[in-house]
């Protein structure tokens, strides 16, 4: 290895080290990210213009623009008008109620970029619609986490239309854009067990769920707690509000055959959000994820640097010859889904997700394959979390709402996922192989 390379893997090994211990630390990742940036702008590894660049990447702007205009749909009665249908519908059947709920929150979880805020929102109606049904929220709270971590992002609508473009950004800082995620390929991927995940919520999922709490509910269960209560937009607004989220996502969509960047239309439905009004600038503002957009620029600095200085390649042919070689696409996608799974139950998934990233881009480099479907395991391995309450922030949550212990959470958690990995590796794998 060269010093430079070696100066690459201390500023490979500082951007992973930190985004683990970052709380420990008593920092963020935002500022792990940040730090990483200036480094890799000190190191002279990659010219300091590069690395400016990579803030006006089309990634980065294209992620921006798309969480602005998810934010002006939160910013209608969606959520509440949802939620009352579904409790008029219901006419006290709990199955029904259960199914109404799942289809709400799972839709929630395609458009808000936080399963903990799509459950913060749902999970005090769910539980006020189990008092008023003579029904332990413990019997249903469980179905609704599962849901809201284990389908977010899989509709090609709202920030799951930048999923695509984030993978992309990854795989061109490490230097391999042999292969290109489409805008389509992770719901192609996961569409099948995000329909599992619901069916599995809606009717067995209650079954393995206690009838009481195993311990005090610690969370509210007042009604609609968790509903906007911002002051109402007016009709126009309110309108607005849909008509500019449909529009922005169609346009992702078509965007090809229009002619269009994927950032441009992005950003320019982010910019109407606030001209007409549905947004205030602060609250535009305000919901852009900084930390996220600072941590994709990280890796486009570090990895660029690692393209730069061989060590991307020097880690991927260890990883391949780790794996033997193999071209069986099974095994790569077991391999890039058990073990983040299991590291998610001890990590915060999002942790779990930064660092496996450049592991699966570099291995598929060194073996010539398409890194497409192991990148989309390695989202839906980081979001079967909900084992233990370290593996995401919305387990936490749950276990107040629910009045569930550990014991519970290994009883009701085992079965789903074990049915996920199963269904993920051979559903993806086979739509989308490696060879």
């Amino acid at each position: 290895m060269t010093t430079q390379m070696y100066i690459c893997l201390g500023l490979f090994v500082f951007l992973i080290g930190g985004y683990v211990f970052a709380k420990k630390l008593h920092t963020t990742n935002g500022v792990v990210a940040l730090c990483a940036i200036m480094l890799t702008a000190w190191s002279g590894l990659v010219p300091a213009k590069n690395v400016l660049a990579n803030f006006a990447n089309q990634n980065v702007l294209l992620i921006t623009g798309m969480f602005i205009v998810a934010a002006g749909f939160n910013r209608t009665q969606a959520v509440n008008k949802l939620s009352s249908a579904v409790y008029r519908i219901a006419g006290g059947n709990f199955t029904v109620m259960m199914a109404g709920y799942m289809a709400v929150t799972f839709l929630l979880a395609n458009l808000i970029p936080s399963p903990v805020a799509v459950f913060t929102i749902m999970a005090p109606m769910l539980s006020a619609t189990c008092e008023e049904a003579g029904v332990s929220p413990s019997k249903a709270i469980f179905s609704m986490g599962l849901v809201a971590v284990g389908t977010c992002n899989v509709l090609p609508i709202g920030t799951g239309a930048t999923t695509f473009a984030t993978q992309n950004g990854y795989l061109e800082s490490y230097g391999y854009t042999d292969y290109q995620m489409q805008l389509l390929d992770p719901f192609k991927g996961r569409i099948l067990s995000a329909i599992i995940i619901l069916a599995y919520a809606i009717f067995v999922a209650p079954k393995f769920a206690p009838a009481q709490p195993s311990v005090p509910i610690t969370a509210t269960s007042s009604k609609h707690t968790g509903a906007n209560k911002q002051e109402p937009l007016d009709p126009t607004r309110e309108f607005l509000g849909y008509f500019l989220f449909a529009l922005t996502t169609l346009g992702l969509i078509f965007s090809s055959k229009l002619g269009l960047a994927n950032w441009q239309v992005a950003m320019t439905g982010a910019t109407l959000e606030v001209v007409t009004g549905v947004l205030k600038p602060k609250e535009a503002t305000n919901a852009v994820p900084f930390m996220i957009v600072l941590m994709l620029i990280a890796a486009l600095s570090v990895g660029g640097a690692m393209v730069e200085c061989g060590l991307g390649d020097l880690i991927g042919a260890k990883l391949a010859d780790a794996l033997g070689g193999t071209h069986n696409s099974y095994v790569i996608g077991a391999a890039f889904f058990i073990i983040p799974f299991l590291l998610t139950q001890v990590m915060q998934n999002q942790s779990v997700g930064n660092i496996f990233v450049p592991i699966i881009i570099l291995t598929c480099k060194a073996l010539g394959a398409n890194p497409v479907g192991p990148l989309i395991l390695l989202s839906a391995a980081s979001l079967t979390a909900f084992l233990t309450p370290s593996a995401t922030a919305t387990v936490p949550l749950m276990m107040g709402f629910g009045g569930y212990d550990q014991k519970d959470l290994l009883k009701m958690g085992w079965l789903p996922s074990l049915i996920i990995c199963i269904a993920s590796v051979a559903i993806t794998m086979t739509l989308i192989p490696c060879f």
